[in-house]
């Protein structure tokens, strides 16, 4: 009880320090509670006066507080009890970090239609359900994160995800059977697990201080792309939908190697690279290729030595990968390519990006929404057999994007927006699925751990015919809390 014991004295010696007598501080509610009687807290009030009045030099920082010179800042309640709390934790846990990140929304679809999900494990019913709404959980983690000794971080990050599964009943035996429980739960799944050997070059004479070799990590295991990840970050508003290659199918996470860091001269950053070797599939699917995926991304800042402009710059990423079958299987190639030109500051953000893919639209890449059925009354479905024709290995995919955010000055508003064209398969003329995505809102911030968003959310099929998916027009409002 002796960390109690310190936390209590603490909120009486600012007691008596403070201007204000009747002013209710730490101890009264730690008697509001019943945590301790008033008789005690009267005790511990007068030691503190004693130990103000008697001691010439303070040694614990409550004392210190009562003791300083007139006028002289005093530390806050918040901190000393913070300093109590430290003092009496074990090493190894004041190098623990425990942190929670949960998504959730209300969705209104004015228009549903054919395509890829709005936001990640959302699947609303197809076209002729316009009204359709919903109340969902898209994302919640669990972030503990363990830093051994300064050159280690270990995390594992579990993730809550909707379970949608084409599994029915299994026989048990000749004569009975059970049903599936797959659809519809909400499971967890590992999001991440990895070590990260910090500043690896540190000990190394020759490289410690040469440009591109300092501040240099390296990952092992489950963890984040080079462009996904980054990309949202610069965004801001991954809580209120996907950043143009992840709404491909594209996944933020995967298994495997990476090496990251600035390059700095005289303390400015001039570039930023992750280069990474992958399994090449994602994080929630077993792999069967016995290829891997080299992935990177490059980022220069040219400007960087003029203030104000530091975090202008240019990005280039690039992955090439199989998918994922096993070695006595055909497989394809799959590539992406990115381009951005990007700047984010006080006031905001802004991007402007350029996508190409080849082998990436396959049929279930591009429906995770809503897809047409492949058969209807025992019939093929001939809009399954085109979209499945369109989105085939060959397919060469390429899209233009412009996204960000501006923030209303010191209110805690902002607003945000993302416009995406995207051509599934450039061989295919009129194409009834190349698509314009547009989101546009308004965030509010009205505590540092949670936002809040109302925005529109739209995916317009450009061209015009009988093949063409109905549109898919929708209002959210969205919830982030981040601790």
């Amino acid at each position: 009880m002796r960390w109690l014991a310190t936390l209590i004295g603490a909120a009486a010696t600012l007691l008596t320090i403070a201007p204000s007598a009747g002013a209710e501080d730490l101890g009264d509610l730690l008697v509001k509670k019943g945590v301790i009687s008033q008789q005690e807290l009267d005790k511990f009030r007068a030691e503190q006066r004693a130990a103000a009045v008697s001691t010439p030099v303070a040694t614990a920082p409550a004392v210190a507080a009562a003791a300083a010179p007139p006028g002289t800042p005093t530390a806050s309640l918040d901190s000393l009890v913070k300093q109590a709390v430290q003092s009496e934790l074990p090493d190894w846990m004041k190098r623990f970090k425990l942190s929670t990140l949960m998504y959730m929304d209300w969705a209104y679809y004015v228009n549903t239609g054919y395509g890829p999900q709005l936001l990640t494990q959302i699947t609303p019913p197809g076209p002729g359900n316009d009204g359709f709404n919903s109340f969902d959980i898209t994302r919640t983690y669990i972030n503990l994160l363990w830093n051994p000794s300064d050159r280690f971080t270990i995390r594992v990050t579990p993730n809550i995800f909707r379970e949608v599964s084409a599994s029915s009943a299994v026989n048990t035996s000749n004569s009975s059977q059970v049903a599936t429980n797959v659809n519809g739960n909400l499971s967890f799944r590992l999001k991440y697990g990895f070590l990260q050997i910090n500043n690896i070059f540190k000990d190394l004479d020759a490289l410690k201080d040469v440009p591109g070799f300092t501040n240099t990590n390296v990952k092992v295991g489950q963890f984040e792309n080079p462009l996904i990840p980054w990309e949202e970050d610069l965004y801001g508003y991954r809580f209120v939908n996907l950043v143009p290659l992840n709404f491909l199918a594209y996944s933020s996470t995967d298994l495997g190697i990476a090496i990251m860091g600035p390059v700095k001269y005289e303390n400015v950053r001039y570039l930023d690279y992750w280069l990474g070797y992958y399994n090449g599939s994602s994080f929630h699917s077993a792999e069967f290729n016995e290829n891997r995926s080299p992935q990177g991304r490059i980022s220069a800042y040219p400007l960087a030595m003029y203030p104000g402009l530091e975090n202008l710059g240019a990005s280039f990423f690039m992955s090439y990968g199989y998918s994922n079958v096993a070695p006595d299987t055909p497989d394809a190639v799959i590539r992406r390519l990115a381009t951005l030109v990007h700047y984010n500051g006080k006031y905001g953000a802004l991007a402007f990006e350029y996508d190409r893919t080849y082998n990436e639209n396959n049929f279930n890449n591009f429906f995770t929404g809503a897809a047409p059925r492949q058969m209807i009354n025992g019939v093929t479905n001939p809009l399954y057999t085109l979209y499945n024709s369109i989105l085939n290995p060959t397919a060469i995919g390429e899209g233009y994007s412009v996204f960000g955010h501006i923030n209303l000055g010191d209110w805690p508003f902002s607003l945000f927006g993302m416009w995406q064209r995207w051509y599934p398969n450039l061989n295919v003329g009129n194409d009834p699925l190349d698509f314009d995505r547009l989101v546009g809102g308004v965030a509010w911030q009205p505590l540092s751990w949670m936002r809040v968003a109302l925005d529109s959310q739209n995916i317009m099929y450009v061209n015009d015919g009988d093949t063409v998916p109905q549109d898919t027009h929708a209002v959210f409002t969205n919830l982030e809390i981040n601790y």
